[in-house]
């Protein structure tokens, strides 16, 4: 009898315990935001390390150091007080952990607070965050990647001009490989002038998809983009809208991009304005190398300079070049090499060799390559010459042999 009980006992738990599981299975399926904010809860807790709004700057180099190389370092809103170096760590990605930016305000300083890095800063990632009146300068980093950043308010130092004072550029990579500058928007103010991206001696650099500037308040630049890459480099799909009013100061203005001593170059469908039509402007200046190409871009208020210059030993020459496709336009036409597409040479021991300039539509501008220094045989080489291009109410202007064809 007590055995018989026993098992009637046990067969009545089994089913209220099973009726019971069987309810709240039905309810999480219903319901099953709390399993999903345990989860997400616990794999944040895991993958990444958290900025938290008010740290200091050495709170925020602390959680910096506390991650590890595949790690994300995420940022609270807010804007954080920074007074000096943020200490990365190679590896280590920096990125806002919402939608809205995080600032770091370095207004403070008298100057464009600089932050010095080596490998130090390689293969890491910076994601969604606002810079103030902060320059980073990387020498020797390979694939460091900065996307959809904001920089803006840098101080330029009393009294300078474009050529004594080159530190002005928010970013300045310098003998490094596989760097990145994406969907990131570059502003200088009227009291600041300056520069957007710099590279030097790079390697398989990209900058792609930035705004530089809006050609009123946030358009004060000298030059938005330098480059003086070793090779393969990639500038495409940037805005450039450069304040016209800082044309007026002479001693700051030092054209729209701005590349020299480069060895394989690719300037495509870039959208330029604002600079004068001028030796000190020019949408795009190119000197002194080798293997570019400049295509599909679209200039406003001034073109293209192409130059050889006797002053750059390592690069005693400018070949290779293709100027394809461009769309320049011109308030009206002029009769110099400002006003368009112009090449000119003062260097007398090398020569350029292929320089092909081909199917640009500047309507109201000026083909000009009429310097007596021009070795025609040369600049002709390798399918050089001047080509079906659109310069219905502008002027070409070519020394005598440079081959032409089918311009309009």
């Amino acid at each position: 009898m007590k055995t018989t009980s026993n098992y009637l006992l046990r067969a009545m738990l089994f089913i209220v315990s099973f009726s019971f599981a069987c309810k709240n299975s039905g309810l999480d399926e219903m319901n099953p935001a709390p399993q999903k904010a345990l989860k997400t809860a616990a794999l944040a807790a895991v993958a990444d390390h958290v900025i938290e709004t008010g740290m200091s700057l050495a709170q925020i180099n602390a959680v910096i150091a506390g991650a590890s190389s595949g790690q994300t370092v995420l940022v609270q809103p807010g804007t954080y007080s920074i007074t000096g170096k943020i200490v990365m760590k190679a590896g280590v990605s920096l990125a806002k952990q919402t939608s809205t930016n995080p600032i770091f305000d370095a207004s403070a300083s008298a100057a464009i607070l600089t932050m010095s890095y080596t490998s130090d800063i390689s293969n890491c990632l910076v994601s969604g965050i606002t810079f103030w009146n902060i320059r980073f300068s990387m020498i020797g980093a390979a694939g460091t990647s900065f996307k959809y950043c904001i920089f803006d308010y840098g101080k330029r130092a009393p009294n300078t001009n474009k050529t004594n004072n080159l530190k002005d550029a928010y970013l300045e990579f310098r003998d490094a490989d596989l760097s990145l500058v994406s969907n990131c928007v570059f502003c200088h103010r009227a009291a600041d002038p300056g520069r957007g991206v710099w590279l030097k001696n790079t390697t398989n650099s990209k900058i792609i998809n930035n705004t530089f500037g809006n050609g009123g308040t946030t358009g004060y630049f000298v030059t938005a983009i330098n480059d003086n890459s070793q090779s393969n480099s990639l500038i495409d799909g940037n805005t450039l809208t450069r304040n016209p009013g800082l044309s007026l100061v002479d001693s700051l203005t030092d054209h729209g991009m701005y590349a020299h001593s480069f060895n394989g170059l690719t300037i495509s469908n870039n959208t330029v304005s604002g600079w004068p039509a001028n030796g000190s402007g020019g949408s795009i200046k190119a000197r002194n190398g080798q293997n570019l190409n400049i295509s599909g871009n679209t200039l406003n208020d001034s073109g293209i300079l192409l130059y050889e210059y006797s002053n750059s030993p390592s690069f005693p020459y400018l070949k290779y070049v293709v100027v394809s496709n461009n769309t320049i336009n011109i308030a009206g036409a002029a009769n110099d090499m400002y006003h368009g597409i112009g090449y000119y040479r003062d260097n007398t021991i090398h020569s350029e060799y292929s320089i092909n300039i081909s199917d640009n539509l500047l309507p109201n501008g000026t083909i000009y390559a009429a310097g007596s220094a021009i070795n025609v045989a040369d600049f002709n080489a390798a399918g050089g010459g001047v080509f079906h291009n659109d310069t219905a109410t502008g002027y070409l202007l070519l020394k005598t042999g440079i081959n032409n064809s089918g311009n309009y």
